[in-house]
This record gives C-alpha cells, sequence and structure tokens, in this order.
C-alpha cells in the first residue's frame, strides 16, 4: 500500500474513533455513561470526558429547572362551575438515573408530567368552590397540588419544584 493511501485511511480512522472517544459536558447538564445499557457512571463535572470509543453511550439530561407549560383544560369545581384552568409546572431531574430507566427522554417525561399536574389539579380543585380558587385559597392550593404532584413524579426521578395557574376562565358558552 502507498504511504499516501496508508495517511488518508489513518486520517479517516482518526475522524471516526476520535468522537467516539470524548464527550463534553456542560455546565448545565448531567450525563449518564452506560456501557452496552448497563450504568457506568454520572458526570456532573462541567468538561471533556473520555468514554471507550463504540461500546459506551452517552445520555445527558438539562440539570436546570425546567418548566412543562399544561394545555388550557376544564376542571368541574366543588360548586359544579366549570372552569378552563391554564397552568404550569416548574421541575428538575434529581435522578438521572431513575429518569433516563423510567422515562428514558423528555418529551416521555413532559408527557407524564402533563397528566400528573392535571390529574393533580382536577382533583384539588374540584374540592373546592369557584371563590375560593380564583380568589382565597389559590396559594394554599398550588403548595398542595406541588406537593402532591412531586410525590407522584419521584418515581420517575423527578421534583416538582412549583406548579401555578397563569390564568382562570369560564368556559367560552359561559362568558356571554
Amino acid at each position: 500500500m502507498k504511504p499516501q493511501n496508508l495517511l488518508i485511511v489513518l486520517a479517516i480512522a482518526l475522524l471516526v474513533v476520535i468522537p467516539q472517544t470524548f464527550y463534553v459536558v456542560d455546565q448545565t447538564q448531567i450525563a449518564i455513561v452506560t456501557r452496552f445499557g448497563e450504568y457506568q457512571k454520572t458526570s456532573s463535572n462541567p468538561g471533556l470526558k473520555f468514554k471507550t470509543p463504540f461500546a459506551e453511550q452517552v445520555t445527558k439530561f438539562d440539570n436546570r429547572l425546567l418548566r412543562v407549560d399544561a394545555a388550557p383544560a376544564s376542571i368541574l369545581t366543588a360548586d359544579k362551575r366549570n372552569l378552563v384552568i391554564d397552568s404550569y409546572a416548574r421541575y428538575r431531574i434529581v435522578d438521572p438515573l431513575q429518569f433516563l430507566k423510567t422515562v428514558q427522554a423528555i418529551p416521555t417525561a413532559l408527557s407524564r408530567m402533563d397528566d400528573i399536574v392535571y390529574s393533580e389539579l382536577r382533583r384539588e380543585l374540584g374540592t373546592h368552590d369557584m371563590v375560593e380558587i380564583i380568589t382565597e385559597n389559590r396559594e394554599q392550593l398550588m403548595e398542595e397540588v406541588t406537593e402532591a404532584s412531586n410525590l407522584a413524579t419521584m418515581e420517575y426521578g423527578i421534583s416538582v419544584i412549583d406548579v401555578r395557574i397563569r390564568r382562570v376562565d369560564l368556559p367560552s358558552e359561559n362568558e356571554e
């Protein structure tokens, strides 16, 4: 083999192997390293890291405070009135390994969190009158919904920090 061809093959091999050997963890991320699907280590310190080429896979998650916006939904109150509630929740991934084992990806987690938060909102707000929800006990209600949502999401490695109602409206057919 000619020396030129050998250099070209060596350059191509390096271009393939080097990206498979190193990975970068940003200061806003936490990385889980798995070897053939088995957990190896967690990297939370930012910087350039080494991994075994082709055998180890790196999955990165955001370790900042994140937000999930729920679509506005109708909720029936204790006094049998429909309200359209627009809410959001702030959360953090506290156990990335558990998160990876249970939900594996952010879209799946958002879907499950949306279901959990809406369910807890519906359960809690369904036991109160419309006036209590809108004016009197909103802060206390949100704390109870946050605690219940947090307990439900801990099995996914997620901690719900806060649940808030952005807006409360009457259904469009009742506005007139």
